[in-house]
């Protein structure tokens, strides 16, 4: 990769089937392959050639630019000459630019291809209330919602607002119609796009990340009067989300809203990726789905039975991560010692 533009640092990452680029001043390119992260020999990258490829990025996209200069970082989206779309983040580290850019699908993977567990296929006939998909970063979130949405988009006639900070795919039309806002660029905030999206007909209304009290209000509040939801939370299981979702709140208002989301939340996907037995990575879901007894452990703050209420609900399709991870370990898919730890500090 002697020419150091773009193109060719991005074909390698497609070539190598890495999922992120890491580069900055001075230092090799990184790749990040089936989880490890490793830096390629040669020249580490000069001024000139940050300077180069951050204009590179940027590519006219003049919000990403004030971004950049006024607060020193910036989210955005940027596609590559073969279609392939990458999250970018640009950034200064000791005074030297730096970048992280994401791969992401330049064409959705089916449920089935994914290996979801069967039960995510009943959120894709939801009528309405929230849908939460969790986990890590680089877990794989956006991938499965993404997958989500088109099969909706294939089966279902509906109007879907996605709200996202960057825009990471661009849906076509099938039965569905689309309309993608992306923060900063169509609107100023998450919370902001979901009130206007109340006055704009949606049936369905993605939301990229629940990052703060106001966006999880505004998304509660279409969720009660009828609409679908989904979003995404940084947390490890249902529990965990569950909690999450509750604590943005002041504790005297936490018991009113457990009842709400008893009432609106219609389903959990937490997702992990563990190194599989010869190389690649596995991933390890968790789904719950609402039942009348989560409800009223939900209402009752009662959330450390919820795991044996999922594991009781297997035949509804619900499975526990602690399940799933076990059922890779019993086939040998994954080792034990990866197994271990992985997952015991959460199980």
């Amino acid at each position: 990769m002697a020419n150091l533009t773009v193109r060719p640092i991005l074909d390698h990452c497609i070539k190598i089937g890495a999922s992120d680029i890491h580069m900055s001043e001075g230092e090799n390119i990184g790749f990040r392959v089936h989880g490890e992260l490793g830096k390629v020999s040669g020249n580490p990258l000069d001024t000139l050639k940050a300077k180069q490829i951050l204009l590179e990025l940027l590519n006219d996209n003049k919000e990403a630019v004030k971004e950049f200069f006024e607060k020193r970082d910036a989210d955005f989206a940027y596609i590559h000459t073969d279609g392939t779309p990458f999250r970018v983040n640009a950034f200064y580290k000791l005074g030297k630019i730096a970048f992280v850019l994401r791969k992401i699908a330049s064409e959705p993977k089916s449920i089935e291809e994914l290996g979801l567990p069967r039960g995510v296929s009943k959120f894709t006939k939801a009528k309405g209330g929230l849908i939460l998909v969790t986990g890590p970063t680089g877990s794989g979130k956006s991938t499965s919602m993404i997958s989500i949405l088109d099969a909706i988009n294939k089966t279902r006639r509906e109007h879907i607002i996605t709200i996202e900070d960057p825009t990471e795919f661009i849906f076509k039309d099938n039965l569905s119609i689309f309309s993608q806002r992306e923060v900063g660029k169509d609107t100023r905030s998450f919370s902001s796009a979901l009130r206007a999206a109340m006055r704009e007909d949606p049936d369905i209304v993605m939301v990229g990340e629940m990052r703060d009290k106001e966006t999880v209000e505004a998304a509660v509040e279409l969720a009660e009067t009828g609409h679908l939801v989904i979003s995404t939370l940084h947390t490890a299981g249902s529990v965990q989300t569950i909690t999450r979702l509750v604590n943005f709140f002041h504790p005297e208002l936490q018991h009113s809203f457990r009842y709400k989301l008893g009432d609106i939340l219609f389903g959990v996907l937490s997702q992990r990726l563990i190194p599989k037995i010869g190389g690649g990575r596995a991933g390890i879901f968790e789904v719950m789905m609402m039942t009348p007894g989560i409800r009223n452990l939900i209402r009752a703050g009662d959330l450390v039975q919820i795991n044996n209420a999922i594991e009781m609900g297997q035949s509804e399709g619900m499975i526990t991560m602690k399940n799933y991870a076990d059922n890779l370990r019993d086939k040998g898919i994954v080792k034990e010692e990866d197994y271990i730890n992985y997952f015991m500090d959460d199980m």
